[in-house]
């Protein structure tokens, strides 16, 4: 009983930990505006707050992940809490956009190291018995998206009395204790494990680059309107000062071009490598079950992650409804993931993993497909009920999804493979940011929405509705990949349990031939 306690304490000192990040996504999408006036930059580049924040997650959290299954995912889990600490002070204290945007890197970094490794502490602290406590720390991963819009509403309607500065270090103390407990309570989950292979960090610095390029030039083609403009008068830079007077134009598919190139080239290169990959390509190779989860999770991710801020415009623009109350509105999706999540766990571990996550994966598909069918006249209650029923869906997928793939590996590498679902699941995000951001720019413009003038309602409204139809359709792909590779992972199995048993009927034919005589 006294194992079983410390075993939850332990798993509370990194569901603390992990709280910091997925609060902060929340929060910076709340004060953007704000910030943007505030620093005077362009929405355009005022964007890339979040987005190379969840960049940096994405491509490194697999590295990160691999180093620490070498040394230790203790250690660099509360390490990553104190850079992301750091992160937070220097984004609270920037005063200007280059500062900001440098300040989210090392945010990025932090929170790379600390998702890398919260999952497996988890795993390695419950064994098989997992369901309950991963579906536990899922809902604490909802928990914070649920304070992140009701906090951002609050804020950005006091924003006179609280500043956006103040709302990155409300995360320092957090990070600060939860690393203090995770070195005290959580013990050492796994040796260094010496490994021939080496990490390449120059693949993943090319990765990081192309990605950049390549998302980059996406999403600023709509804005700039095919050409892209950068004009530099003046930096400052964490006290120092510069007039470079710098200008270049270059057409938007030339980055976009040069990404996808960079990108490709480094996938390929990790492909065929065997001792030192980035990503752990080698295992998709030949493991259905992890390949599976990837897949699901990227598609469930790129379908319905920008749903809240598609929803927010249009509560707050259609439906005129004030910030708090858009909040609380679309809080009701990371609540009843929060509710539904341990549930989902708990009954995976008796029903199966995939089954459980498809399920999740089909329920998921028909309330964005609900949400397809909205209008500038579609009730509140419409919305809530998609919203609870989309909870649902994820809150059934996510537990179930993680421990099919942790499950399918050895333990010592299920750091890295734990950063392998976050690169997909945070590729998904910014995917389904960047594909949200250019539906709200074609149909109304930032300009036009920033500066007051008129909007065409219906014209944004289709848009929505197209971006939840194709989102619907996404999920239910997922669904199906599901469902083939289970049923390729099922009949391999069986093929190997029979021709097992036919080597052990031949051998003990020959057995009971030679006892007899018989040759």
């Amino acid at each position: 009983m006294r194992g079983e306690v410390r075993r939850w304490l332990a798993a509370t000192a990194v569901n603390l930990g992990t709280l910091p990040p997925p609060l902060d996504t929340g929060l910076v999408a709340a004060i953007l505006p704000a910030l943007s006036r505030d620093l005077h930059a362009h929405i355009t580049v005022a964007t890339w707050v979040p987005i190379i924040y969840l960049l940096v997650i994405s491509v490194f959290m697999p590295t990160f992940g691999a180093l620490s299954d070498r040394l230790g995912r203790r250690e660099f889990f509360a390490f990553g809490l104190l850079v992301f600490a750091l992160g937070a002070f220097l984004s609270g204290s920037s005063q200007t956009i280059y500062e900001l945007l440098f300040a989210r890197l090392v945010q990025g970094v932090g929170a790379a190291f600390v998702l890398a490794n919260s999952r497996a502490l988890i795993s390695d602290l419950f064994g098989e018995g997992r369901g309950l406590a991963m579906g536990v720390h899922i809902a604490v991963l909802y928990f914070a998206l649920l304070m992140g819009p009701l906090l951002g509403g609050v804020i950005l309607t006091l924003t006179s009395v609280v500043g956006w500065r103040d709302v990155f270090f409300v995360n320092i103390p957090i990070c600060v204790a939860s690393a203090t407990l995770t070195v005290v309570l959580v013990p050492r989950s796994n040796r260094p494990v010496r490994s021939s292979g080496r990490l390449n960090w120059f693949r993943a610095v090319l990765l990081f680059f192309g990605l950049l390029a390549l998302i980059g030039g996406v999403s600023m083609w709509t804005m700039t309107k095919g050409t892209i403009e950068l004009l530099l008068e003046e930096v400052r830079f964490f006290g120092l000062y510069t007039r470079p007077f710098f200008y270049v134009s270059f057409p938007a598919w030339v980055p976009v071009l040069a990404g996808a190139a960079l990108t490709t080239l480094t996938l390929l290169s990790e492909w065929k490598s065997e001792s030192d990959q980035v990503i752990p390509l080698r295992l998709l190779k030949v493991n259905t079950r992890l390949r599976s989860a990837c897949v699901s999770i990227l598609l469930l991710y790129t379908a319905h992650h920008a749903t809240w801020v598609l929803l927010s415009f249009y509560l707050t623009v259609v439906k005129g409804m004030d910030p708090i109350e858009t909040g609380m509105t679309i809080a009701v999706l990371p609540l009843t993931v929060l509710v539904i999540s341990p549930l989902g766990g708990l009954i995976s571990d008796r029903y199966g993993h995939v089954q459980v996550m498809t399920f999740g994966l089909f329920v998921s598909g028909t309330s964005l497909l609900m949400l397809s069918f909205g209008s500038a006249d579609t009730s509140i209650l419409f919305i809530a009920v998609s919203l609870v029923l989309l909870g649902m869906g994820i809150g059934t997928f996510a537990a179930p999804n993680t421990n099919t793939a942790l499950e399918s590996v050895q333990p010592e590498v299920r750091a890295q493979v734990n950063g392998l679902l976050g690169f997909m699941r945070h590729i998904g995000q910014t995917l389904s940011l960047v594909f949200a951001s250019m539906v709200m720019d074609l149909s109304i413009g930032y300009e036009k929405f920033l500066l007051g003038g008129e909007i065409d309602i219906s014209s944004f409204v289709k848009g929505m509705d197209t971006f939840f139809l194709i989102g619907s359709g996404l999920s239910l792909t997922a669904a199906a990949f599901a469902l083939y590779y289970e049923v390729h992972h099922a009949r391999s199995f069986l093929y190997l349990l029979l021709r097992r048993k036919a080597v052990q009927d031949t051998r003990s034919n020959a057995t009971e031939r030679s006892s007899s005589g018989v040759t």
